[in-house]
């Protein structure tokens, strides 16, 4: 038990469509903060229920997004510390007391853990995608084994392999708002809110971290803090996912970017892919003897994936993940210790 959290952090959840996730967040909550907060934006959660008793639920007359229900819930904040989770994340072990302690040692506002796709913490999820914002910084595109003109998979393995080397807090251009820990004074201070609410869904932690930059404000991504996001949990607005994605792109474009945005690589087509096709169940993959890394991303240029490191010859979804897993498309490739793609694979999952 963090007794400094306990005092000193108010965690604010924001739901749309996934009460069971948000009730079973705040019951792993309970002895970690002060507070914590639900603004549920699809109402549907009855503040009634025994998992809710010691947490305080606003409810919008309208689904607000996610920005400004984080603003709502920081404006009534009694803590100088506010803890922005989804419902699908899982904080591990002490993965707070380390985000505090970053935080007030770095005299940071803005810090974030990093992520595991599953609860046995065995798949590692890449650091936020960001737009092209983390192209302005060299430190962030390593030139180690890297050609000349390297296609956006090669630039975003080369970002995954240092993300998770770092031992100790480090600069981040991009933090993920599935996660965040946010000194709530230091923005009162700035008059600044914490997220600009043209962004309705998504792009509003990307931003966020823009305008802290722009203040030369580096988000700190500490490498002690873990955290488990199952991703992608949430209901499908009305608007889609998909629409909400592009418009709050184009927002964010305009913002950053109004003479256009740097060009990005292009990504190579994938050769040879092993079809899988429709499946229901997952049978284990025979790996090349060379594979140290086996990634599964949702499209073929593996722009963001997880890894994961095999034990044997194999590698298979445990079944909690495999629940987990939304129907869909899914990609996988075998990478080699150098970083050379050996195999692909691709499969739709169908549930029964």
């Amino acid at each position: 038990m963090d007794l400094s959290a306990q005092q000193e952090v108010t965690a604010a959840i924001v739901n749309y469509g996934n009460s069971n996730d948000s009730a079973a967040l705040v019951v792993r909550l309970k002895d970690q903060v002060c507070e914590t907060i639900i603004v549920d934006n699809s109402n549907d959660i009855d503040p009634a229920l025994s998992e809710f008793r010691h947490t305080r639920v606003i409810t919008p007359d309208l689904n607000i997004g996610f920005g400004a229900a984080i603003n709502l819930a920081a404006r009534t904040l009694k803590t100088r510390w506010l803890l922005i989770l989804n419902p699908d994340v899982r904080l591990q072990g002490n993965c707070l007391k380390y985000l505090l302690e970053a935080a007030k040692q770095l005299h940071a506002p803005l810090c974030g853990p990093r992520f595991y796709w599953d609860d046995a913490c065995t798949l590692q999820l890449p650091p936020a995608l960001g737009h092209p914002l983390w192209l302005l910084s060299d430190r962030h595109t390593p030139n180690q084994g890297l050609s000349d003109s390297p296609d956006l998979s090669q630039l975003a393995q080369a970002r995954h392999v240092r993300f998770w080397k770092e031992k100790a807090p480090f600069s981040e251009p991009v933090l993920s708002g599935a996660c965040l820990l946010v000194d709530n004074h230091w923005f009162l201070q700035q008059n600044m809110p914490i997220f600009d609410e043209d962004f309705f869904l998504y792009y509003e932690d990307t931003d966020l971290c823009g305008r802290l930059m722009r203040k030369g404000v580096i988000p700190v991504c500490v490498a002690q803090a873990k955290a488990v996001h199952y991703w992608n949990q949430s209901a499908e607005p009305p608007q889609s996912k998909a629409t909400l994605m592009s418009q709050s792109e184009k927002i964010f474009l305009q913002k950053y970017y109004p003479g256009g945005p740097p060009p990005l690589p292009q990504s190579e087509k994938l050769a040879d892919v092993i079809e899988l096709g429709e499946i229901n169940s997952f049978t284990a993959l025979s790996l090349p003897h060379e594979a140290c890394h086996i990634d599964i991303g949702v499209q073929e240029d593996f722009i963001v994936f997880a890894r994961a490191m095999p034990k044997d010859a194999s590698f298979t979804f445990s079944s909690s993940m495999w629940d987990r897993l939304r129907d869909g498309h899914y990609f996988l490739r075998a990478v080699d210790d150098n970083g050379m793609f050996l195999q692909f694979w691709h499969f739709v999952k169908q549930s029964l």
